[in-house]
């Protein structure tokens, strides 16, 4: 029998691989009574469930795991928070309008542009933040670093790091977690402060543009050519000031860490730098930042021969789907050589696939680059535990400590 199925328990957040191995072998589709989801395991059926947006919406997917109490709702109504469905929850046709202007962000020539400005950061990080010792290396590094690359593209300052990331875990708690009552009113001003924060922005480069994303968001017009609303340009910052680096920090704790275990992998691109390709995209399949993502289906479907009612809310298990035997041969097997190891679903898929996607391969690349270059002898400190915010979707260690 398959296991209880509790993604807040410490023991899932621990390790959500052995949970997820029998839910896909017994129950591979299944309703999750407490939590109000349907759970979708397996390759196929998940990657199906990302693809098809007309019977599977994505209108749920920033919905409150826990509906805000009515002193937490207030304090949004009060902070003056106004975000609405515009980019990564709504559907086509009003999500290719905002989505063609928002891709302005991850252009391909936007992106080969960042990569010295990456490569400099990771130097200077390294130069200064890791001598010989221990050290955390995500309080170090993947902390701060990716922060201040999306920073670069959106034209934020590099000193409201501390400000944003700060609004980006209230956030996080608030959609994705269970707080109590008076940790879900805290949280709930931090968003509103978060919110504010975006709406300056935009308002900042309506009224002086720079030569940036923001400023882009905003005179941009659609097809039709009308601009962006305020109100959608604010949502859309306010979404990339989370995902923008929240998951590559996630991607990096997690790349480093199965590295520095599976040291003959370390070994191999210190050796062989033109493996590190090939390398991110094995971490994205074997510890994706995000495990859980959120679909809610528009019509009565059958997944892997279970019937699913219209307007059920779905959990499309992207770390279980990653390690699917029936996708991926010997898939608990951490292997930098894997052939189709791109075919991972931690980009999501469809109408929706990740936007930021070539950046994040881009940081991962350099800062592994980097690293090998620098610090070939890294290696993890023994019998350490690994912390995660307890949250259903983004997951990556709060901490990592190492050794050079």
């Amino acid at each position: 029998m398959a296991p209880p199925f509790d993604p807040f328990s410490p023991t899932f957040l621990a390790d959500p691989y052995p949970v997820f191995a029998a839910l896909r072998e017994h129950q591979s589709v299944f309703e999750a009574e407490s939590l109000g989801y349907w759970v979708v395991t397996r390759y196929d059926d998940c990657r199906r469930v990302l693809r098809d947006h007309e019977s599977f919406s994505a209108s749920n997917t920033l919905t409150p795991m826990l509906a805000p109490c009515p002193r937490a709702a207030a304090a949004l109504a009060e902070g003056e928070f106004r975000s609405i469905p515009t980019l990564t929850n709504v559907d086509p046709p009003a999500h290719t309008r905002t989505r063609r202007i928002a891709h302005l962000a991850f252009t391909p020539r936007r992106v080969a542009q960042m990569e010295g400005f990456v490569r400099e950061l990771v130097r200077e990080f390294v130069r200064d933040r890791m001598g010989r010792g221990e050290i955390d290396i995500v309080r170090a590094l993947t902390y701060e670093l990716p922060a201040l690359v999306v920073f670069r593209v959106l034209g934020v300052p590099s000193t409201d790091v501390d400000e944003i990331k700060t609004g980006s875990a209230n956030r996080l708690l608030f959609m994705f977690g269970r707080p109590s009552e008076e940790d879900q009113v805290e949280v709930a001003r931090g968003m509103a402060d978060f919110w504010r924060y975006c709406e300056d922005l935009a308002n900042a480069r309506r009224s002086h543009p720079e030569d940036d994303f923001a400023s882009d968001l905003v005179h941009t017009v659609d097809e039709s050519g009308a601009p962006l609303s305020q109100q959608e340009v604010a949502t859309i910052l306010f979404g990339l000031l989370l995902a923008g680096h929240e998951t590559t920090t996630n991607m990096l704790g997690n790349g480093l860490r199965r590295l520095l275990e599976y040291p003959a992998s370390w070994q191999a691109l210190c050796a062989d730098p033109a493996l590190i390709p090939n390398a991110v995209e094995e971490i994205l399949r074997f510890d994706s930042s995000v495990i859980n993502w959120r679909r809610k289906t528009t019509r009565p479907v059958t997944i892997d021969g279970i019937d699913v009612p219209a307007d059920a809310n779905l959990f499309v298990a992207i770390a279980a789907a990653n390690r699917d035997p029936n996708h991926f041969d010997n898939p608990d097997n951490f292997d930098i050589g894997r052939s189709n190891a791109r075919d991972h679903l931690s980009f999501g898929g469809g109408a929706h696939l990740c936007l930021g996607a070539p950046l994040a391969r881009l940081e991962a690349r350099v800062v592994f680059e980097e690293l090998t270059r620098a610090a070939p002898d890294l290696a993890l400190v023994v019998d350490q535990s690994f912390d995660f915010t307890p949250i259903v979707g983004f997951r990556g260690p709060r901490s990592l400590l190492v050794t050079s």
